[in-house]
């Protein structure tokens, strides 16, 4: 009896940790599914609407029409961009929410997501020749900014979690007063462009915005997934994980620049989508648990597949007038904000 007791236990949890695995699959396979669906509704609605048949045509390099141009000049890249800033934002929010050990911690209450708001609007209003391939980098040197002021204010020797995120909520608000300063000042056809990219529009992007962010953006989402054990770390507590060999100061920077480019990169390219990096880990956290090795990839996936279909709904609303993405990501974080809030005051796990 002992000896099938002692058989019977390790197989056991073979078989769960089997079936999880299974269950993973499955779930990020149909959040994989989910995202080219929506990246084919994406390149399809809008003030011309195009047919599914034309779609796969100009995929597939096969002869079309004219809705070719659209599809090829227009749909396509934007559609890529949604795919890569819904996915870096939800990374990087991930990583926040790790270092700062708290599930309602997002890239913008570190005041990542103004900084880089603040720089890039500067640069285009002050740099009105700047090529749209530097907006990127100015975004992300404006977030950085942001978080070594955050680190500095919090004391870098001595990084805590909670002093990270009250100092990073400050200068957000600093930040944000700086990015209104600017829109007030300046003459009304020059803020037109930049009041539609704060709202996080993916309007008017095109190839040239995909060729600079998509090398950055996969490169730091690839250096996240060698960090996942990292960041397992960082949710144990500073004493657990520094008894476990990691410098948890040393770290908690590496990740927070990391989370930052990632964040910085994206708000450059398409302004602000608030909340993504917000419920996307929530949603994911929810679908395959909490272990980083797992929970990254598939909150890169709800994030592409939220970013991308508010793009394709806000085209699709009211033609041809557009509803920012930002706009839409709002109104669904909105609420879902809310009722995280409410669990939260009842006791139960976020």
């Amino acid at each position: 009896m002992s000896m099938i007791a002692g058989t019977s236990a390790p197989q056991w949890r073979v078989d769960l940790r089997a079936h999880r695995s299974t269950k993973t699959f499955r779930i990020q396979l149909l959040l994989l599914f989910m995202c080219i669906c929506a990246g084919l509704l994406s390149l399809g609605l809008g003030a011309v609407h195009i047919s599914l048949d034309v779609i796969l045509n100009t995929l597939f390099g096969l002869e079309g029409d004219k809705q070719t141009y659209i599809i090829w000049k227009s749909r396509l890249p934007r559609t890529l961009i949604a795919f890569l800033a819904g996915a870096s934002l939800a990374v990087s929010g991930v990583i926040v929410q790790a270092i700062i050990r708290n599930p309602l911690a997002s890239p913008k209450i570190m005041g990542i997501n103004s900084g880089a708001a603040l720089a890039a609007l500067g640069s285009v209003m002050f740099l009105p020749e700047m090529p749209v391939t530097y907006l990127p980098v100015a975004a992300a040197l404006g977030g950085i900014v942001a978080a070594v002021i955050v680190l500095f204010s919090a004391h870098v020797r001595q990084v805590s979690p909670a002093r990270l995120a009250l100092v990073g909520i400050a200068v957000g608000m600093v930040c944000d007063a700086g990015v209104d300063y600017l829109l007030v000042t300046a003459a009304t056809l020059e803020i037109s462009n930049p009041l539609v990219w704060l709202t996080g529009s993916l309007w008017a992007r095109t190839w040239v915005h995909v060729q600079s962010m998509w090398i950055p953006l996969l490169t730091l989402m690839g250096i996240t997934m060698t960090l996942s054990y990292q960041l397992d770390l960082q949710q144990l507590g500073d004493q657990t994980a520094q008894g476990l060999g990691q410098n948890t100061g040393k770290m908690r920077v590496l990740l927070l620049g990391v989370a930052t480019l990632l964040a910085s990169i994206s708000v450059g390219v398409v302004g602000v989508i608030g909340f993504i990096g917000l419920i996307s880990p929530h949603i994911s956290r929810s679908l395959v648990g909490g272990q980083h090795r797992i929970l990254l990839p598939t909150a890169a996936l709800v994030g592409a597949l939220l970013v991308v279909v508010a793009d394709a709904v806000g085209r699709a609303v009211a033609p041809p007038i557009e509803v920012s993405a930002g706009i839409l990501s709002a109104m669904l974080g909105a609420p879902y904000f809310i009722w995280i809030m409410s669990r939260s005051e009842k006791g139960q796990s976020v």
